[in-house]
């Protein structure tokens, strides 16, 4: 008798988003596959045959396997299918047996090598209580869910039974209690290790934490011990379990899995900052006009600042070893380098903290000066999804299977440093049908469509093999571009919901979503079918020839409150537009454009180029939406997020320019 094995893992979103830096992200997102894949192999080995998702050729599924390879990418998702018709035992115990044996050996190794003895010994209650608190939140965390059943099928023989695991998780068998004392500065819902009370045990609270910062490790590939303070726990950062696991997981990763993630081509403890990412193209133009940028190392050497080599084995870019390359990430922006003095040289004089930032900012500047322009702000955070693809694994299993596998290899190919890494993107998951990767913002665009053109060539390739025909795999995405400051919890949050939200739901799917996240919020946003109108906004963006940046923000900032609405800042679900009157909108953005250009500019530009600035203006102001039939609507937003893209992309930096540029009046 033939049986089948539905399983998943979670949670999912708690686990990785509950993060404040990339290493963070990366670790809770690769942590949930690595388990999820102890679970399949273990299974695979009692006879188990993987359905879904397709293993092969897998290369974590290989590395758990004990095959080789120093894969960072957590690329097996949490959720899997499996014929256990010729399993001995239990199967679904074999499965949460192997994910509890090496969840239990991971947090083992933390326990031992940073918390055990003299730390566990300063927790309120001593060292029984602090291991208390431990078992307690280890033991209890992984909400494990599976279905076990015979085969079945629709009556044009589909199978139907990728409904069970939904139906069970609606049953609902795991709660998280509400624990005591203070909470995890991470895990909200979760107490924090050392179990004072910051109200009546503040300095008990800071002796439990100073000495876990004190502990020491290896580093990586060397035989230096490195005290965790310098990194991996800041000031008052006060966690729970889980959240220490994370952190300090890639401080012990190859004693405890087997092989060191990333080679030598990425430190999983030094994982590239926001601020880092936010950089490179600004980086990659010192290295090409070969700019001597001593004088910023220099200065932050001699002011002694700690870790001001945040980035030493950043290995993604293609950027040089030493130097500027190695700076943290801070280091490259004016505001950060206040924020990094203030944090660095606390309990120093003003005296010492103003004579840091005489030698640190003027070393920048004159760095700015021979580049042309600052560092960018900002950085983009890339979220993308498959559109239904839950839905569609019953109807056209195979052919899923197999698009997703190959999707998710071209997603790591495509981020590879060895072959490049056209995006400058620091890939964080890519598993199924789910991309996380940060970006700068020049790529940003570029890679989404990217992407969204690889899946489908995976599934016009598994449909070709398997059939489905009768099935559209689409793609939906969504780029966030944040300025570096704001915590990356939030980010990602807002990246979620710009997916979920508003590219699938509100769109209709098959949908791009752009917004721009400042300290305050969302500034503006911008919603469309992928197509002419995401081309039109890419080409705009990378294009400062013929747009000023004034230009934009005084289309939308002249006309857009003559028609419907008020200002849609105010609400980001009402966006302003001109119904029904394409024709008119084109003829106010032809004499707008021309006001940028003198008469003789505009006879040498000619009448086709000027039409075919304006037809880019109307694309993007024209977007695609699914859930509509409507295509004559102008909407307003796009041109501001052109001109924020237009501003804060460095192409000109690196990249030859479209078209020569020409100056305008108003530029």
């Amino acid at each position: 008798m033939k049986k089948i094995l539905h399983f998943t893992l979670g949670p999912v979103q708690g686990f990785i988003s509950d993060a404040r830096r990339t290493r963070d992200f990366w670790s809770g997102s690769f942590l949930l596959s690595w388990l999820s894949g102890h679970a399949m192999a273990a299974l695979e080995a009692k006879g188990g045959e993987i359905i879904f998702p397709q293993v092969t050729d897998d290369e974590l599924f290989k590395a758990i396997q004990g095959k080789g390879g120093t894969t960072y990418i957590g690329s097996l998702p949490n959720r899997f299918k499996a014929d256990v018709s010729n399993v001995t035992g239990d199967a679904a115990k074999i499965c949460e047996g192997a994910i509890r044996q090496a969840w239990k050996k991971l947090a083992d190794a933390v326990w031992d090598g940073f918390i055990k003895g003299e730390v566990a010994a300063l927790g309120k209650g001593g060292a029984k209580a602090t291991m208390d608190i431990w078992d307690r939140q280890v033991d209890g965390f992984w909400d494990i869910n599976w279905v076990i059943g015979e085969p079945e099928f629709d009556e044009d023989g589909k199978p139907t039974d990728g409904k069970w695991l939904d139906e069970r998780k609606n049953w609902r068998s795991h709660w998280q209690e509400d624990e005591p004392g203070d909470l995890c500065r991470l895990m909200g819902r979760y107490q924090e290790l050392s179990g004072y009370h910051r109200i009546n045990g503040k300095d008990e609270q800071k002796k439990f934490w100073d000495k876990l910062a004190e502990q020491k490790y290896l580093h990586a590939g060397t035989d230096k011990e490195r005290r965790l303070r310098e990194l991996n726990l800041k000031d008052n950062e006060y966690l729970c379990a889980i959240a220490l696991i994370k952190r300090l997981f890639p401080l012990i990763a190859k004693d405890v899995i087997g092989w060191q993630p990333g080679g030598e081509y990425l430190s999983i403890i030094n994982w590239p900052s926001v601020s880092y990412i936010a950089a490179v193209p600004w980086l990659q133009a010192i290295k090409e006009k070969k700019i001597d940028a001593a004088a910023l190392p220099d200065a932050a050497s001699t002011e002694k600042l700690k870790s001001y080599k945040g980035e030493t084995e950043t290995r993604l870019f293609g950027l040089p070893e030493g130097g500027i390359y190695d700076l943290d990430g801070h280091l490259l922006h004016e505001d950060g380098i206040r924020l990094w003095v203030k944090d660095n040289l606390k309990g120093k004089t003003d005296k010492e903290r103003r004579d840091a930032l005489a030698a640190l900012l003027p070393a920048l500047k004159g760095i700015q000066s021979e580049v042309s322009v600052a560092a960018s702000e900002f950085y983009a955070i890339l979220i993308m999804d498959g559109d239904r693809i839950g839905a569609k694994i019953g109807a056209h299993e195979k052919t899923v299977s197999t698009g997703l596998a190959a999707f998710t290899q071209s997603v790591k190919e495509y981020f590879n440093p060895i072959k490049k890494n056209p995006a400058n993107g620091v890939l964080i998951y890519a598993g199924g049908d789910d991309v996380l990767a940060f970006v700068p913002v020049d790529t940003a665009i570029e890679a989404a469509t990217t992407l969204r053109e690889k899946y489908q060539e995976a599934f016009e390739a598994a449909t070709k093999e398997h059939g489905g025909a009768d099935e559209s795999f689409t793609m939906s995405g969504a780029i966030i571009f944040a300025q570096y400051k704001i915590p990356l919890r939030a980010v990602l949050k807002k990246a979620h919901h710009y997916l979920d939200n508003i590219a699938k739901d509100k769109n209709g799917r098959d949908s791009l979503a752009l917004a721009v996240m400042k300290p305050g919020g969302i500034a503006f946003d911008w919603v469309s079918g992928w197509g002419d109108p995401v081309e039109a906004m890419d080409a705009i963006a990378k294009d400062k020839s013929h747009y000023s940046n004034s230009f934009f923000y005084n289309v939308r900032a002249r006309y857009a409150p003559l028609f419907e609405g008020d200002d849609p800042a105010e609400d980001r679900d009402a966006d302003t537009v001109i119904s029904n009157a394409p024709d008119f909108m084109r003829s106010i953005l032809t004499a707008e454009y021309k006001k940028q250009f003198s008469e003789k500019q505009l006879k040498k530009m000619g009448e086709q180029a000027v039409n075919d600035a304006v037809e880019k203006l109307m694309r993007i102001g024209q977007p695609v939406i699914q859930s509509s039939s409507s295509k004559d609507n102008y909407h307003f937003d796009g041109a501001l997020v052109a001109r924020f893209l237009s501003s804060e992309g460095r192409w000109h930096l690196t990249k030859k320019q479209p078209e020569q540029k020409t100056e305008g009046k108003n530029d």
